[in-house]
């Protein structure tokens, strides 16, 4: 087993076993991701990790952590 070795989960297969676990990154502007979540994720995503599992993101205003929460309760935010 190599950390740089293919691996499946049932019917998804990361091609590495890098897996960028979930941050609180406290920049969203009311619950709406921008250019630091784009470039943040982005540049793993281009760095080569297998997975990038986002941070939490709340469904309803009252869902928030913080207010500088990601949310997905309206379209902006969605489309963000």
């Amino acid at each position: 087993m190599n950390l740089f070795s293919p691996i499946t989960f049932r019917s998804l297969t990361l091609k590495n076993r890098i897996v960028l676990s979930p941050m609180q990154q406290y920049s969203a502007q009311n619950g709406i991701a921008g250019n630091w979540h784009l470039v943040h994720l982005g540049s793993r995503a281009v760095g080569g990790a297998g997975l990038i599992i986002t941070e939490c993101t709340a469904v309803s205003p009252e869902g928030l952590a913080t207010l500088s929460d990601v949310g997905i309760w309206n379209e902006e935010q969605k489309n963000a």
